[in-house]
């Protein structure tokens, strides 16, 4: 017969300590405990006592109403896309993937009373992705640009255009370096995710890892958990592929490599926000480059020292994701639900909560709440204020249900 706190959820628990990198045996010593029993208790094959189901609350932060709350999972499952080192061990694969499930449960439950944007991206419906021709990436990424009315130039900012069209963008340190990022589709609200990994520094190459996330996305929306494990090589180097032809598009790109030369490409950088590597490898996959060339190229960046980092790498700054900040922000400014309401039906530990919806440190525990300021014209003033100057933003609408 088991003991123990009744209800409590073994899912919640692998969450949270895949999440943090944890093995059972350092969350046993954590909270005074035998590593058997944390085995137990993942398995569903016995309950913590309330002793240790409160040190567990205390531990991460989290509610005991969260522990005892099933993950919201879906029947249909869809495989989670790495874009990571060889040498990446699991531990960070299951640590990105419980921040990613925790993404897609705060996504979902905001959305019951929020309306996102509505999901609008090509998809790959070919067949066997194992067929895709480098071609067919083209098309893919050139009709994607042109569904979005991005025309052929540079894209501003990648992450923004993805919420945009529906996709729910988060970033999140997970303690792995050689971890990039990863995306699925949920099988929960049918809309595309994609946690893009912040312990690297470099804004240039966590914009890329966004546009290769979303050639996952495209291109591999109906690839299975096993087709994607068995040419996992494969697929990374597609989603590569499409993430090089949507940021640099053939037709005006080529047209501005006058000479492919290093200090001709480190001129070009600022412009199309994409590193030298990835303008050296594009020109080689336009033919714009011979081999030999390209081995130079190659060979030369290396005696630069831009292997690890390249000039103007510091110039760049990260984009930010915006679509759950501003649903956050909204529902507690429009008094829908206030802070600790929220925080509550969110669950999810406060530190991992405010970095997925990209608010500030401590959000959740001030109560302050920033309003705007009424301003009235004089009952006596003839004139008003012109316009001259006053610059547009694009926003995201999101109505509220």
């Amino acid at each position: 017969m088991r003991t123990g706190i009744l209800g409590f959820k073994s899912e919640r628990l692998k969450q949270l300590r895949s999440s943090f990198g944890m093995t059972q045996t350092k969350l046993a010593e954590l909270i005074s405990c035998s590593a058997s029993n944390v085995s137990k208790w993942e398995k569903g094959d016995s309950f913590p006592e309330p002793t240790s189901f409160r040190k567990i609350c205390d531990l991460f932060g989290v509610s005991e109403k969260w522990l005892m709350e099933a993950p919201l999972k879906s029947e249909k499952i869809s495989p989670s896309f790495f874009r990571s080192q060889v040498s990446t061990c699991k531990a960070s694969w299951d640590a990105a993937d419980s921040r990613l499930e925790w993404l897609e449960e705060i996504s979902y439950k905001l959305q019951e009373s929020l309306e996102f944007p509505k999901v609008n991206l090509p998809c790959y419906r070919g067949g066997d992705v194992r067929l895709i021709q480098d071609s067919e990436i083209e098309s893919l990424a050139e009709e994607c640009r042109s569904l979005w009315g991005l025309g052929i130039g540079p894209i501003s900012d990648v992450v923004h255009v993805m919420e945009s069209f529906g996709v729910v963008v988060a970033r999140a340190e997970i303690g792995y370096l050689k971890m990039d990022g990863v995306s699925k589709w949920s099988g929960l609200d049918g809309r595309p995710y994609v946690l893009l990994i912040a312990d690297k520094a470099g804004a240039i190459r966590n914009r890329f890892d966004a546009a290769h996330e979303l050639g996952h996305l495209i291109l591999h929306k109906y690839v299975t958990a096993d087709q994607y494990k068995a040419n996992y090589h494969l697929l990374e180097t597609q989603a590569h592929r499409f993430a090089s032809a949507f940021l640099m598009p053939a037709e005006s790109f080529s047209h501005e490599i006058k000479w492919p030369t290093l200090d001709g490409f480190l001129s070009l950088k600022a412009r199309w926000k994409v590193s030298i590597a990835a303008m050296i490898k594009r020109s080689q996959d336009l033919e714009i480059t011979s081999p030999e060339v390209t081995l130079r190229l190659w060979k030369g960046r290396s005696a630069r020292g831009w292997v690890k980092k390249e000039p103007q790498d510091d110039d760049f700054k990260f984009e930010q994701p915006k679509l759950l900040k501003r649903s956050v922000m909204m529902l507690v400014e429009q008094g829908v639900l206030s802070k600790d309401v929220l925080k509550n039906v969110l669950g999810v530990p406060v530190k991992n909560l405010e970095e997925l919806c990209c608010l500030p440190e401590g959000y959740f525990l001030s109560n302050h709440q920033s309003r705007v300021v009424d301003i009235r014209l004089r009952s006596n003033s003839t004139s008003v204020p012109s316009n001259q100057g006053r610059t547009e933003s694009s926003i995201l609408n999101f109505p509220v249900r």
